[in-house]
C-alpha cells in the first residue's frame, strides 16, 4: 500500500510504502560496513556485473569494450510506482560502477563521469512523464547513512507533487528575489567568492563551499553557476563535476575517512518558476554525528564545523 500520510504534530508529509520494510541487506553484520580493500566482486551482490539477473529491469547501460561499468534498473523495492493516482512516479537504482569494492572515495574520473551522465540521461526521461513534477537524485553511503546494499549505488525517484524540503528551498528563494529583486543563489555563489575562506574548489560551471550555517557538521554544497538543470549537463560539466568529486573525496577520506554520508541533488521543480528563482545545487553530508533528543524535540540543529577551517582542509 502507498499513500500520503501527514505528521499530526509537525505537519510533516510522508510517503507510506508498506513494503519497503521488505529491502534486502547484504549478507555481512548489519553494523559494518565493507572497505575499499574488498573483493571485486561479490557473489551475494545482485549488483555486481555477472549477477544481472538478481537485478529488475533494465533501464540504461554504459559500457567499456565489451562489459557494462555502470547502469540504471528499476528498484525492486521502489517508494513509489505508477499504482496510484493519489502519489505516483518512479523509481531506479544507479549502480555507478561494476566494482563491488568502489567507492566515492576510491571511484576514478572515468566512474564518476560514468554516474553524472546516467544522472543527466535518467533525469531527463523521468522528467518528461506526464504530471511529475519532480525528479530526486540522491545517495546513501554506507549503513549509517541509510544504505541497504554495499555495491556503490544511487537513486533517482519521480513524483507527481513537489517535496517539502524543495518548497521549503524555493520559498527563501522566492522571498530572496521579493526584496532584492536578485537570484538567491547567484547572490550567494558572489558573496562566498567574495570572501573566499569558505571555498574549497571555484570551477566555471560549480561553486563547491563549505556553507557558513548548516544544521549538518561537516556539510559541502556544489552550486550551477548557471541555470542549467541536471537534463542539461554536456560533457564540459560532467568534467568539471567528475573532478570537483575525485578531488574533494581524497581530501575527504585524508580529513576524516571513509565515514558514511548522503548526497543530495536539489533539482529544478519542473512546473513552477524554478529556473527564476532556483539553481541546482547538491548537499554532501557526513554522517559521522547522530542527531539527539535536543534536536529532535525542538528541531535546533547545532553544528560545531568552523567553515572556514573545513574549507582550508578540503581546498584543492
Amino acid at each position: 500500500m502507498k499513500e500520503i500520510r501527514r505528521d499530526s504534530i509537525t505537519g510533516d508529509s510522508v510517503i507510506y510504502s508498506s513494503f519497503r520494510n521488505k529491502r534486502p541487506l547484504d549478507k555481512v553484520n548489519s553494523t559494518n560496513d565493507f572497505d575499499s580493500k574488498d573483493n571485486e566482486y561479490s557473489s551475494s551482490c545482485p549488483f555486481c556485473r555477472g549477477n544481472e539477473k538478481e537485478t529488475d529491469t533494465l533501464k540504461e547501460e554504459l559500457f567499456d569494450d565489451e562489459d557494462w561499468v555502470a547502469k540504471c534498473v528499476s528498484n525492486k523495492f521502489p517508494i513509489l510506482d505508477m499504482s496510484t493516482k493519489e502519489i505516483f512516479g518512479d523509481h531506479e537504482v544507479i549502480i555507478e560502477t561494476n566494482r563491488h569494492n568502489g567507492s566515492y572515495y576510491n571511484m576514478s574520473i572515468d566512474e564518476f563521469k560514468n554516474t553524472f551522465r546516467l544522472f543527466s540521461s535518467r533525469y531527463k526521461e523521468l522528467s518528461e512523464t506526464k504530471g511529475i513534477k519532480y525528479v530526486s537524485i540522491f545517495k546513501n553511503s554506507k549503513r549509517n547513512a541509510g544504505a541497504s546494499l554495499m555495491h556503490p549505488h544511487s537513486q533517482i525517484v519521480s513524483f507527481n507533487m513537489i517535496p517539502p524540503e524543495i518548497e521549503k528551498e524555493l520559498e527563501v528563494a522566492k522571498k530572496h528575489i521579493a526584496a532584492t529583486g536578485r537570484n538567491l543563489y547567484d547572490d550567494i555563489i558572489m558573496s562566498e567568492i567574495s570572501y573566499g575562506k569558505r571555498i574549497i574548489y571555484n570551477g566555471e560551471y560549480f561553486l563547491a563551499f563549505v556553507p557558513y550555517a548548516t544544521r549538518y557538521n561537516g556539510e559541502v554544497r556544489i552550486i550551477a553557476k548557471t541555470k542549467d538543470d541536471v537534463g542539461d549537463w554536456k560533457e564540459k560539466h560532467i568534467d568539471e563535476l567528475s573532478y570537483i568529486f575525485k578531488n574533494l573525496f581524497v581530501k575527504l577520506d585524508a580529513y576524516q575517512g571513509e565515514i558514511p554520508f548522503n548526497l543530495l541533488v536539489h533539482t529544478y521543480p519542473l512546473e513552477c518558476e524554478g529556473r527564476k528563482v532556483f539553481r541546482t545545487h547538491m548537499h554532501i553530508v557526513p554522517r559521522k554525528y547522530n542527531f539527539g533528543g535536543f534536536e529532535l524535540s525542538t528541531n535546533f540543529f547545532v553544528c560545531g564545523t568552523d567553515p572556514d577551517a573545513l574549507a582550508s582542509d578540503l581546498k584543492f
